[in-house]
């Protein structure tokens, strides 16, 4: 006979036992290739939703606050050779039903046919007036249908910044009613959206001339999309060839009387970037500088609201003033005069401040001192026929208005009363906006002004940027959350269980066919060659239990997919992950599971044909028992330890501490394992003495097995810890959540805006508009929009939101705990650490320690690069990290910091609110904020959202941690199996003796029952111990009833196991295993 005859009948013999190994090794596979394929399948689907959300789009560019003309787009797709589009976005809120449901946080898209190109469905966005495409996620929101109409409020954009000095916040938000035309679907572009996060937008589409007309403009965009086939340092280079100053809201006048020409912004102020470069490169260029002042006053004579401009003449403390203004004050040379006048701060903030100054001379209203341009044009102010009709961003009082004035303005409109030095007026005036307001040159020299300025300044410097949106989301895509290693992760007891399983069912089949090596090596073959026949024929199972194990693999895979977009919908924040199957993971999984499979075989045939011949065909002798006081001692010792690190640790400052409870629980756990290891020993060594009876027997047979006993109690106890104890380690957020430092802060809402809030709401007058109880405390916080980097997005972030804020609020209250710290982070002070500025300019920053570890991959004490509005990088350095915080997903800095580098960004959409009693506020607060689009929510609730994903998690671990339990308990009824059988010849023997089947029978299950109790107590006692903070939390009381489930899981399954064996063992022919021994 051939050897390969030889291995085919052997495995045709064996085959029941060959058929159990082929299985388990098919659930190893099916495991381990299934987790894989996971992460292949949510990669893959990450991708396609970028993909799907982008359509063609390859690049974008953007420019902050800033608009620009559409004309950009056009002229961009004929240099570069490539499909563009102009879009105009702006956020707005849907009122539904008469107001009966609001839908905030809308993305409002104004567009025209070309962005239908982007997806190969121009027609789609061929939108009427009034008109309006929705996606299929805000339809399912809202209810809308085709042909519903509903009233849509935006933020009315214009091409100055909203905080503007002088400039009015009252028409900040525009509304009309729409229809509903089409509702998209995600592959008709549907999705559009230009962040990388995996959930849909909300995205309603508008023609895109029409929404400019409903807010008064004029063919503007702020998003230009760019197809592929052109490079982003190509595009950037005919971004410098194609714009024009209006798509920078700057414009060039000419003053012919007068005979100079000027550069004047839509933004009131010209930027400083700007302003440096045209006095640098721009010959004879001149700064210009006026602004809107209260009153002059002298004695009791007083002029209101007027304007005054710098002159590069005087100095110090002079002012020129106008015949018209010394005649109103009674003002003579050497009088003293005193201008009121407002400073506005961010977010509105009106200082009045006065300063005195010395009257130098008194000039006529004629010449260059009645230039009206020397005043800005101020939106609402500059335009208005009467002074009774300024629309002021200022406390305007009517009552102090007399005729004459009225007559001034009619007259002279802005005309400066007055001149004081530029130095001052900028020193006293100048703002973040700007250092001035016009820039001159002498003569008229528009079109050369025009291109000096249009061939030295960057687009980068005035808030352009080129993004490759398409690379950066599918990098984001790839390297976001690790689903494959996190389900192998997650499914690891289960993996580990049937491995186990295999490698039992391996030393089984070995067992059963030790006497067959035994003869083969007593007929002279070769070890060598024995193993050489062992190690063909165990590849015959492995193969085929891998071959069967793969279509199992697709199969779990599609039904942890289901899981995942249904009940473990948390997770992935989507509901479009589809199965991707690679190959190369099919390929992976096998062989790791191959790998393992001959290692496992090879050790135990190794350790099988180190034996003689004879011995395989011997039972193997217990030695000497040791009395196990070794075992006793290191246990109780470990056992104190865990009492003592519980009492002394566990209940820190008279709060619970959950990392204590669990080390306590996981040192009791080998402690009780030793405890039990001794009394097993101890039995062994009085086995002698025992009186005969059922109990003693029993007792004996138990003492007998020691060391496979103890094993199986071990291995069993040890799997109940891992899953009861992971399963519990939930965190109770809401425990101490009224404190400072816990993860709310103390504070009760949090609210976020669609609509940014201009002024201050920390104000008396603030509170009132908003319907904020007065003995509220409150926080505002500006934002620079970026990608969420929380818990809730499976991409990988490199730029997340910013969130600016005043750090002396925290710091008072001493709000929040860092988890993690660097050394620049004040001991005593550190949320004030924020107003520093750090080596080069460096700006510290803190965020959630989540956001720094997981969504950002990085550390405390890393750097993240940001592009200021000019265009300069901006390092923030990550000085510390918050513990479990309702800022995951942020960065945060003070908000001087945020000023400075984007000082165009207006008003605050976050804030957080402590109020005494939360009794119906949130409805006061909703009432008052409507007309923003508030998404209110208790800090409570918003903690706890972002730890339903790691809930979730950890109810996967329990339920796959059940599956491996059950799987480990399968592998103990293997070992049930084998030990039953080979006691065959006891059982013979104890009915020779006279003792009934019965009796024999209920005599086993009560030795097997008893294991199977011991391992359960000895696993649950440290996990309830480690798990006993969450368990005492009305938060999570549903989770005791996973206590007596893994106990029945684990008791049951064993008992169904045994009582199989035994009645199995008991078929067999007593007489002959009785007769063989």
């Amino acid at each position: 006979m051939s050897i390969y005859k030889l291995i085919l009948k052997s495995a045709w013999h064996y085959r029941k036992l060959n058929l159990t190994i082929i299985l388990g090794i098919a659930l190893s596979t099916a495991i381990l290739v299934g987790a894989l394929i996971i992460g292949d399948s949510v990669r893959y689907s990450l991708q396609q939703i970028t993909v799907q959300r982008l359509g063609k789009t390859a690049q974008v560019i953007t420019a902050g606050e800033r608009l620009f003309g559409q004309q950009l787009a056009s002229e961009l797709a004929e240099k570069s050779n490539v499909e563009t589009a102009a879009l105009l976005r702006a956020n707005g809120f849907g009122v539904i039903d008469g107001g009966d449901l609001r839908i905030n946080q809308l993305a409002v898209w104004g567009v025209d046919a070309t962005i239908g190109n982007f997806a190969d469905y121009p027609e789609l966005f061929q939108l009427q007036n009034n008109e309006v495409a929705i996606n299929e996620n805000l339809a399912s929101l809202s209810g809308l249908k085709v042909g519903d109409e509903f009233l849509l409020r935006l933020n009315k954009l214009n091409t100055f910044p909203a905080n503007t000095p002088f400039v009015s916040e009252k028409e900040a938000t525009v509304s009309f009613r729409v229809s509903v035309a089409r509702i998209l679907k995600p592959d008709e572009l549907g999705n559009f959206n230009l962040q990388n996060i995996q959930s849909a937008p909300r995205n309603v589409f508008l023609n895109l001339t029409w929404l400019n007309e409903q807010m008064g403009l004029q063919q503007k965009a702020n998003v230009l999309l760019v197809a592929e086939g052109v490079s982003g340092e190509e595009l950037a280079q005919n971004l410098q060839k194609s714009w024009n100053l209006d798509d920078v809201n700057l414009k060039i006048r000419e003053n012919v009387e007068l005979n100079y020409t000027e550069l004047i912004s839509d933004r009131v102020f010209v930027e400083e970037t700007v302003e440096q470069f045209a006095l640098k490169s721009v010959s004879g260029a001149k700064p210009v500088f006026s602004y809107f002042v209260n009153d002059f006053t002298i004695g009791d004579k007083q002029t209101p609201y007027s304007f005054v401009s710098g002159d590069p003449n005087l100095s110090g403390n002079q002012i020129d003033i106008s015949e018209w203004l010394a005649e109103d004050l009674k003002a003579r040379v050497g009088d003293e005069v005193k201008i009121s006048y407002f400073e506005v701060g961010p977010l509105r903030r009106l200082v009045q401040k006065d300063t005195t100054f010395l009257i130098s001379s008194i000039f006529k209203l004629e010449g260059a001192k009645a230039d009206q341009q020397l005043a800005p044009v101020i939106p609402g102010l500059s335009d208005a026929g009467n002074c009774r009709d300024w629309k002021t961003g200022v406390p305007v009082d009517l009552k102090k208005i007399r005729t004459k004035d009225e007559d001034y303005w009619k007259a002279h409109k802005g005309t400066p009363k007055a001149f004081v030095s530029l130095e001052t007026a900028q020193k006293l005036w100048g703002n973040r906006f700007g250092q001035s307001t016009a820039i001159r040159i002498d003569g008229l020299k528009k079109a050369e002004f025009e291109t000096q300025l249009l061939a030295g300044l960057l687009p980068a410097q005035l808030g352009f940027e080129v993004r490759d949106v398409k690379t950066d989301g599918l990098a984001a895509a790839s390297g976001g959350t690790d689903f494959g290693g996190l389900f192998i992760g997650l499914s690891f007891f289960v993996l580990f269980a049937a491995v186990l399983l295999a490698f039992l069912l391996f030393k089984l089949y070995l067992g059963f066919r030790k006497t067959e090596i035994g003869t083969l090596t007593a007929l002279g073959f070769s070890f060598p060659t024995i193993r050489k026949l062992f190690v063909a024929e165990a590849s015959v199972f492995v193969l085929v239990g891998i071959l069967l194990g793969i279509p199992f693999s697709i199969w779990y895979n599609h039904l942890i997919l289901q899981a995942v977009n249904t009940i473990w919908v948390d997770i992935v924040r989507t509901s479009i992950v589809n199965i991707h199957i690679r190959p190369v993971s099919l390929m992976l999984g096998s062989l790791i599971i191959a790998t393992i499979s001959f290692i496992a075989i090879w050790l135990m045939l190794n350790r099988f044909l180190k034996n003689e011949a004879i011995v395989l065909q011997r039972k193997s002798v217990s030695g000497k028992v040791k009395s196990g006081k070794q075992s006793l001692w290191i246990g109780l010792g470990l056992i104190a330890l865990s009492f003592i690190i519980l009492f002394s640790m566990g209940f820190r400052s008279g709060e619970i501490n959950p990392e204590m409870f669990f080390i306590s629980g996981f040192g009791l756990l080998p402690g009780l394992i030793l405890l039990f290891d001794f009394w097993m020993r101890r039995l062994a060594v009085q086995e002698k003495t025992m009186n005969f009876s059922m109990r003693t027997m029993l007792l004996k047979r138990i003492a007998g097995e020691r060391r496979r006993n103890v094993m199986i109690v071990s291995f069993l106890s040890v799997g109940v810890f891992m899953v009861v104890s992971a399963g519990l380690n939930r965190k109770d957020l809401t425990s101490h959540a009224d404190l400072p430092s816990s993860g709310t802060g103390g504070y009760d809402y949090f609210v976020e805006t669609t609509m940014p809030v201009l002024f201050d709401a920390n104000t008396q007058i603030g509170k009132e508009d908003l319907n904020i109880p007065e003995t509220a405390e409150l926080v505002q916080f500006q934002m620079q929009p970026g990608d969420d980097a929380s818990c809730l997005n499976l991409n990988r972030i490199s730029r997340p939101r910013l969130m600016a804020f005043n750090p002396a609020a925290f710091d008072q209250r001493g709000a929040f705990t860092f988890a993690t710290r660097t050394e620049e982070l004040d001991a005593q002070h550190p949320w004030l650490t924020l107003n520093k500025t750090l080596a080069d300019d460096v700006i510290p920053a803190i965020a959630d320690q989540t956001v720094i570890q997981w969504g950002l991959m990085k550390s405390v004490g890393d750097t993240l690069m940001y592009k200021t509005e000019d265009g300069k990088d901006l390092k923030l350095k990550l000085v510390g990290g918050l513990a479990n915080s309702i800022f995951q997903g942020n960065v945060l800095i003070s908000d001087e910091h945020f000023n400075r580098a984007f000082p165009s960004v207006s008003g605050s959409n976050v804030f957080l609110i402590d109020v005494p009693d939360t009794t119906s506020v949130a409805a006061e607060l909703q009432t008052g904020m409507r007309n923003y689009g508030p998404e209110i929510s208790r800090t409570t609730d918003r903690l706890l959202s972002f730890y339903t994903v790691e809930n979730t998690y950890l109810n996967i671990f329990l339920m796959l941690g059940a599956l491996g339990l059950l799987i480990g308990t399968l592998g103990l009824g293997i070992l049930i199996f084998r030990i039953t059988f080979e006691q065959i010849p006891e059982y013979a023997l104890l009915l020779s003796l006279g003792f009934s089947k019965p009796t024999i029978q209920r005599m086993v299950m009560r030795e097997k029952l008893f294991l199977m109790t011991a391992s359960v107590l000895i696993g649950m006692i440290p996990a309830v111990l480690s798990g006993l903070p969450t368990l005492i939390s009305s938060l999570y009381a549903s989770l005791w009833i996973w206590l007596p489930a893994i106990s029945i899981l684990v008791i049951l399954s064993g008992t169904i196991f045994s009582f199989v064996a035994i009645r199995m063992a008991f078929r067999q022919n007593l007489v002959q295993a009785l007769r063989n021994e």
